[in-house]
């Protein structure tokens, strides 16, 4: 990965996207195998006791449209006990974060469409080790890029912390994903990671997620987002600032923030 770029699924460019590719679901075979039963889906409202954060002074960002170039950058990282591979039907399509011992964060795009999904937890491969847990509950957020999925069991892994604030301007944020190292020409399904890969980018400002959520706009130091790094988390301080949605696979790639969703994650994780 140039950095990681999230993954690209074929079904979010349909949806016409103009500002950059979404980082979706791309194959991977002999995956994790998949739970038996799909999981429940639920799309649940924000809280009403102020669950969005104001987003002022920000700079809004034009589309691009630029064609990607291949995607190569970062480098290989030992996972923490957080990072999580999603498989759908047994292939690895995606990235996440364990945020409770029960619940998984991840893109909404990601875990949206019918299927049986699961997850490798704290293993730096994405075929081996770690803790294996299978969906029970998806939780769609209404507005932004972002889903909640309660796992069919509790696990002993120790959880990410979620940031409330954004990270400042100019600052340097590190992402994380088991997403291609090709870019597009090649078909992303057959170059994802077979070990967890991390990058440096920066963040620029404020933008908009593949479903119009308050989004980080972070621009690339040495490597971007690809097809199936989508997802994953952007952290700094070891701290979770940003959920993976949307790349160009060249110059930026888009996370949707946690700060404005702290609410609405704390409550989904409530539910138990």
């Amino acid at each position: 990965m140039k950095a990681p770029i999230l993954s690209l699924r074929t079904t979010a460019c349909a949806l016409g996207l103009a500002a950059a590719a979404a980082l979706g679901a791309v194959g991977e075979t002999n995956a994790a195998t998949a739970p038996a039963g799909a999981p429940t889906r639920i799309t649940t409202a924000p809280p009403t006791n102020g669950g969005y954060a104001a987003v002022t002074g920000t700079t809004a960002f034009s589309p691009k449209t630029s064609k990607a170039q291949p995607i190569i950058g970062g480098g290989e990282i030992q996972a923490q006990t957080y990072h999580a591979r999603v498989f759908q039907n047994g292939r690895g399509m995606c990235t996440s974060t364990l945020v409770t011992s029960r619940y998984i964060l991840t893109a909404r795009h990601c875990v949206d469409q019918p299927g049986q999904y699961a997850f490798r937890i704290g293993s730096t491969y994405a075929q081996s080790g770690g803790t294996t847990a299978a969906a029970s509950q998806i939780t769609l957020h209404p507005s932004a890029d972002l889903a909640m999925v309660r796992l069919d069991r509790t696990v002993s892994n120790t959880p990410a912390r979620i940031a409330t604030g954004y990270p400042q301007t100019g600052s340097y944020v590190s992402i994380y994903g088991w997403g291609a190292t090709c870019g597009p020409i090649q078909n992303e399904a057959y170059c994802q990671s077979p070990v967890l890969k991390t990058a440096t980018m920066r963040m620029a400002g404020l933008a908009t997620d593949l479903h119009g959520g308050t989004a980080l706009h972070l621009e690339a130091v040495n490597g971007v987002g690809a097809g199936g790094d989508s997802g994953g988390p952007a952290t700094t301080g070891g701290t979770v600032v940003g959920v993976a949605s949307t790349s160009d696979r060249q110059t930026f790639t888009r996370y949707t923030a946690t700060a404005p969703y702290v609410n609405w994650i704390q409550s989904v994780a409530a539910n138990g």
